[in-house]
Formats: structure tokens, sequence, C-alpha cells
């Protein structure tokens, strides 16, 4: 399990996090860094915003909480 900010988040292993503090994103990409899953960003009033690409699987596991997975 990470944290992004003040989310937890779980992934599978095949799923490899690159996260911009700054900026607060978060990219989720295959661990060969092949191809882009999905997108995190915190908005202006800190409101997670997800820009899911394809073939991901999100589950909200309680508040704050996130587990991702894929169909692979």
């Amino acid at each position: 399990m990470m944290n992004f900010f003040d989310w937890k988040i779980e992934m599978v292993e095949s799923l490899k996090p690159y996260i911009d503090i700054e900026n607060k994103r978060m990219a989720i990409l295959t661990t060969e860094d092949d191809e882009i899953h999905m997108a995190l960003e915190l908005d202006e009033i800190n409101s997670l915003v997800m820009h899911p690409r394809w073939n991901i699987n999100i589950t909200i596991l309680g508040d704050k909480h996130l587990k991702f997975t894929t169909n692979s």
C-alpha cells in the first residue's frame, strides 16, 4: 500500500506509480513502462480526479482508500 497525499492506494504488482508531488499528480503504468493505465491528480480543492485509460479496475475499499487492478 502507498499514500498519495491523504489517499491510501493499493495496486497489483504489475502496476508501477510515478508521482509528481509538486503538481499533485500520479501516473500508473505497467512495470515495463510501456502502457499508461491511469492518471490521478488533486484539483484546487484537493478532490481526487481520476483519468482511467484502459484495462484498469478501481475498487473503493473505504474512505480515501482505493485498490487498482487490471484484467490481465
